[in-house]
């Protein structure tokens, strides 16, 4: 898929999940996008030429003797070098088109596809009778998936009943998912 399509792609994904009980899934979706991807770099002093030894007046200037090079630009050698001279930190950079338009696919399937198999076999071992068991114990309908306490969002909660997402339709979204990343991929 070119920028344009992959741009377009994550436009139609984003409104069909606006004004559903799903939206909360677009909060956390933003929330990676806006994080970035981490990566690896070594920081290390630039190299200094003679008569740059001025003494840096402010923590900007100071900031400037250094850089962050991406570990994957250094060869083995290098790398290894540059690894005891520099210092290894973790830096993070804005995600591509297509790893947004992955993450939504991915979230999609785990909203659609995953949670519904994962309540049935929730209810599967909640409806097991357990040794010993007299009958006192109520039976479960449902499996509730609630946002982190700690979530800036505060989105009604969402609950996925197995029973009202047919397995057929589980698989086609599933499938659906498959294919367009298979389709991004190349």
């Amino acid at each position: 898929m070119n920028p344009f399509e992959l741009r377009r792609t994550e436009q139609e994904l984003r409104e069909a999940l606006q004004g559903t009980v799903l939206a909360w899934v677009l909060d956390d979706v933003d929330a990676a996008i806006a994080a970035g991807v981490p990566e690896e770099k070594i920081l290390r002093r630039r190299p200094q030429r003679r008569g740059d030894e001025s003494r840096a007046a402010t923590p900007a200037a100071a900031a400037l003797r250094y850089e962050a090079v991406d570990r994957n630009l250094l060869g083995a050698g290098e790398y290894e070098a540059s690894r005891k001279r520099g210092t290894l930190v973790i830096a993070t950079r804005a995600m591509t088109d297509q790893e947004r338009v992955q993450l939504l696919l991915d979230a999609v399937r785990r909203v659609l596809v995953e949670l519904p198999e994962i309540e049935l076999e929730t209810l599967k071992t909640i409806r097991a009778e357990a040794d010993g068991d007299d009958g006192r114990r109520s039976m479960a309908e449902g499996v509730v998936f609630e946002p982190d306490e700690r979530a800036r969002s505060r989105r009604s909660r969402t609950e996925i009943m197995a029973n009202r997402v047919p397995m057929e339709r589980r698989e086609r979204v599933g499938r659906l998912v498959t294919e367009v990343s298979r389709e991004m991929q190349g």
